[in-house]
């Protein structure tokens, strides 16, 4: 699986007078420091901070007078380093920072955005259309940087986000991926999402949590609903509470059970070393995760991100014992665990991925795209979809070659942070390089700030 446009920066190009640089090489990067820019702005995550302070470098010494951060690398490190920060979604704030009329709720464009999903087994990987309904969250787990990093949860309008799956429609995409923080948060706003999705006869999944699916179940998969992703997080009980999840354990297990016999697909995002965890505790929660029929578990490392909450309390307990920021990635232990050594906490994670991912799991996967499609009984309907999907979306082929023939050469390594395969100066040509894999991007504005108050330079582009 693999997402072609980085929903971010996709929404900042359709909503503001800019063009992307998604994924840029090296040499693109240096092509556009070449226009001598006035301003760099980067969109990055904390472990890329080492590559982005590189890249800083080249913009100061191209003569940029003004440098931007965004994304959560920007909200939690380097003080000092950038000349503003945007945290959350930036259409609006950067609208206001270049002087441009105001970008609300009720204006916002919602661009069109693809994933992809495919096997070795067959040639043509399957589109789906990307979409949000709502941005934020309000629950308050304190392992998550997002409610701060995004404010107060907010919908997207119903206008918009019809376009939206409309043009998905015409351009021949069958399945639609949902990836709000957390769908249904508005509950009313989300039914009428799911009404419109049923209403083009759309197959979904959902980003959502555990108590919400639940309350939903019926009625989302009635009208479409595939699969999900879920944060499960732990199977142990005292390590949800102690984390503020505000989920139930049993409840997990029973959603995973009732996803099992509706043959849905599930993506769950599971947490290792919470402070109660042992390496015994995890090896059996481990194998108790792998007896539910879930398709693709991210397995991470509990890392104290800076600005939560868990931060402050393992810091004042336990004690941080890797400042490198190349390390919070979510597959290193770097704090002092009262019970796993970071070298254990290494094995487990490897261990963990090669007890929850096999080809005969994967096959599992695609029959239930083939066969059941959501559904308790095989049938043709999933085949019809997979099919009119490749038939209708043979556009949508020709213009994402490039980006489909990188995914498919990315997944011959699998998935490593940059930090992991390169060292020194040659990270920075293994991230910059081209489909180097989500995480770093650099951002064009053709747009001419009319307000010298916030650039000092001038008129000219921004990237």
């Amino acid at each position: 699986m693999s997402f072609l446009n980085h929903p971010g920066l996709s929404f900042l190009e359709a909503n503001l007078p800019c063009t992307i640089l998604e994924y840029p090489d090296l040499e693109q990067y240096r092509a556009a420091l070449s226009t001598r820019p006035d301003i760099v702005g980067f969109s990055f995550y904390i472990n890329e901070t080492e590559l982005v302070l590189k890249m800083v470098d080249m913009a100061r010494r191209a003569g940029v007078k003004e440098v931007w951060a965004g994304n959560y690398g920007g909200y939690s490190s380097l003080e000092g380093v950038f000349d503003r920060t945007v945290n959350g979604w930036g259409e609006a704030k950067v609208a206001s920072l270049l002087d441009l009329p105001p970008i609300t709720a009720d204006n916002l464009i919602h661009p069109e955005m693809y994933g992809v999903i495919g096997t070795n087994l067959f040639p043509k990987m399957l589109f789906s259309g990307l979409l949000f309904t709502s941005r934020g969250c309000p629950w308050t787990c304190n392992f998550c940087q997002t409610p701060d990093f995004y404010g107060k949860a907010a919908k997207i309008s119903l206008e918009a986000i019809e376009k939206a799956i409309w043009t998905y429609h015409r351009r021949g995409v069958t399945g639609i991926n949902i990836l709000d923080e957390n769908f249904g948060t508005f509950a009313s706003h989300s039914r009428e999402v799911v009404d419109l999705l049923h209403r083009y006869n759309m197959r979904w999944i959902a980003l959502t949590r555990v108590d919400t699916l639940l309350k939903n179940f019926d009625y989302w998969q009635a009208r479409g609903l595939f699969g999900a992703h879920l944060g499960i997080e732990s199977l142990n009980q005292g390590s949800l509470s102690g984390a503020t999840k505000k989920i139930s354990q049993l409840d997990s297990s029973r959603l995973l059970e009732r996803m099992k016999r509706q043959h849905m697909f599930v993506q769950a995002f599971y947490i290792l070393g919470f402070e109660q965890d042992t390496v015994q505790s995890i090896r059996d929660d481990i194998e108790r995760l792998a007896a539910f029929d879930i398709d693709v578990v991210q397995v991470q490392v509990l890392t104290p991100f800076p600005n939560t909450e868990q931060r402050s309390l393992i810091e004042a307990k336990y004690g941080i014992s890797n400042t490198n920021l190349s390390k919070y990635n979510a597959r290193n232990l770097v704090w002092n665990h009262p019970h796993i050594s970071a070298e254990d906490m290494r094995e487990l994670q490897h261990w963990a991925n090669k007890k929850l991912s096999s080809s005969r799991r994967a096959l599992r996967t695609l029959a239930k795209f083939a066969l059941f499609c959501g559904n308790q009984k095989p049938g043709l309907q999933g085949a019809n979809l997979v099919m009119r999907s490749w038939a209708g979306s043979a556009g949508l082929h020709k213009t994402y070659a490039r980006n489909v023939a990188a995914a498919r050469e990315w997944t011959k390594t699998g998935w490593y942070p940059y930090e992991e395969v390169a060292h020194g100066e040659s990270a920075t040509r293994a991230l910059i390089q081209e489909s180097a894999g989500p995480g770093l991007h650099a951002i064009r504005f053709a747009s001419e700030p009319r307000n010298s108050k916030h650039i000092q330079a001038a008129p000219g582009h921004l990237i």
